[in-house]
């Protein structure tokens, strides 16, 4: 009988990172488990409004793209993703968006984004930041491609939170909420403020855990 093991943190870092291989799926599986409480809170701090465009930066499997529609009628909705097998499974999952022209979805990276200047009302990410190891290459493109007075949702766990999970040990950035108002700052947004809220998260066959999570809103210059 084969023995199931355990994965080792680094290589549950690396996924979390970048999903690939055989392991894509059970990682993006549990991307969702983990992340649904935040990506609610982080879209409804967006406030989104009728025919805006959307952009997400770290999809992951793509499950969540639905709860954005469910918010305004005639989004159009663009992501990008580092992994592969995250775009492929988005775009299985979301054909009807996809075949109609509401949802454009591609492989990318945020530190070299190809859409044009001035493209989006608004742009979010959830638990990407950690692995921006040179943060203003992610974010010069980001205040570039938003419509003045367009505005930045990043989605994270507090320094402190993100502690309690072992994995963040290897490759993560953590940031608390201070240092992260300090770099959008330093990169050109103003405005910047910030909600937050207590989340129970269940390990598997582990007891609830408390975690701070903190939708941070940062503003294009409406210049």
């Amino acid at each position: 009988m084969e023995i199931m093991t355990k994965p080792e943190p680094r290589f549950i870092a690396q996924q979390l990172r970048k999903p690939s291989g055989e392991f894509a799926k059970k990682i993006g599986e549990k991307m969702n488990h983990i992340n649904e409480a935040l990506y609610d809170f982080v879209i409804d701090a967006m406030e989104l409004n009728d025919h805006e465009k959307i952009l997400e930066i770290g999809f992951g499997t793509g499950k969540f793209f639905n709860k954005l529609f469910s918010k305004a009628d005639n989004l159009l909705v663009n992501g990008i993703d580092y992994s592969r097998e995250m775009v492929n499974s988005a775009k299985e999952l979301n054909q009807t968006a996809v075949s109609l022209g509401k949802l454009n979805i591609k492989l990318g990276n945020s530190d070299n984004i190809y859409f044009e200047d001035n493209s989006f009302d608004k742009v979010f990410c959830n638990n990407v930041i950690y692995f921006w190891k040179e943060p203003h290459r992610h974010l010069k493109g980001i205040y570039r491609v938003l419509k003045p007075g367009g505005k930045f949702y990043s989605g994270l766990r507090t320094r402190k939170s993100s502690l309690n999970f072992p994995f963040t040990k290897y490759g993560f950035v953590l940031y608390d909420l201070a240092d992260w108002e300090s770099i959008l700052k330093q990169n050109g947004f103003s405005n910047i403020n910030a909600k937050q809220i207590s989340e129970s998260i269940i390990e598997e066959g582990g007891k609830p855990m408390k975690i701070e999570s903190i939708c941070c809103i940062a503003e294009k210059k409406n210049t």
